[in-house]
């Protein structure tokens, strides 16, 4: 970790303090930037993101449903997955919950595999090469219904849950076998383009923004750790991507 990084810092994320994992105790929340940047497609940004995420909480005055600690921007340099890894285990290994402000999708990967024993709730539009890395006990929320034939195929087989971004809009939030506790990752893509201009995946048909904080917010569903991707904050002057991040952030905590 960087402290360099926090320098600007009076504050932490809605008002946290800042501070480092030693200090959080059990059922804390420890925030955690990750700013990398995404490698490939036309539209960049998510570098920005936990920091935008850090002021836009500041400028609506979130007041967050957990404690802890925000602790600051990870140093990128070197093997910074790895580093990221042992961090959420620290985190977990003291039963508090990781709240990773993303940076691109690479950073999820990092949190899943540093808690590959958990169910994993993912909010995305595509699934793409991740469905062969994720278990059997994930659920997918807000696919867009473009997936390759083959995407279906391997869902089919594996018996993961699904739940398109048309189904849920129209109300079919009803989502079996939702586990007692997992990680939940949240991709601001899976929000249609047209709400939310900020976020690196083009995706007309997505969810509506209400529906995406309505349904993570009525899972009965303890998180072990969140993170946060595809946001690409200058990309949205008006800042909508970043609301519907921290209102959905928001509702999940209100589970813990």
């Amino acid at each position: 970790m960087n402290n360099a990084d926090r320098r600007p810092m009076l504050t932490g994320f809605a008002g946290l303090p800042l501070g480092v994992i030693t200090q959080c105790t059990a059922d804390d929340v420890g925030v955690l930037g990750v700013p990398s940047e995404v490698k490939t497609g036309s539209r960049f940004g998510t570098s920005l993101a936990p920091d935008a995420l850090r002021e836009m909480a500041e400028r609506l005055d979130v007041d967050l449903p957990a404690k802890g600690y925000d602790l600051g921007n990870m140093d990128l340099s070197g093997d910074w997955s790895g580093t990221l890894m042992h961090l959420v285990t620290q985190m977990a290994d003291r039963q508090v919950v990781p709240v990773v402000l993303g940076g691109d999708s690479d950073v999820a990967t990092a949190v899943l595999e540093a808690l590959p024993d958990l169910p994993v709730v993912a909010t995305m539009p595509h699934v793409r090469h991740d469905v062969a890395a994720r278990p059997t006990n994930t659920i997918w929320v807000g696919l867009n219904g473009e997936q390759p034939v083959e995407t279906w195929d391997q869902i089919s087989q594996r018996e993961m849950i699904w739940r398109t971004a048309r189904q849920l809009d129209e109300g079919a939030t009803d989502i079996p076998h939702e586990p007692d506790c997992a990680v939940l990752w949240i991709d601001l893509s899976v929000i249609d383009l047209g709400h939310a201009a900020g976020v690196v995946g083009l995706n007309p048909g997505g969810m509506k923004p209400e529906t995406l904080v309505s349904v993570i917010g009525s899972m009965p569903c303890s998180w072990r750790a969140i993170v946060i991707t595809g946001l690409a904050p200058a990309l949205d002057t008006r800042g909508m991507s970043e609301l519907i991040a921290i209102e959905t952030l928001v509702a999940a905590l209100r589970n813990e």
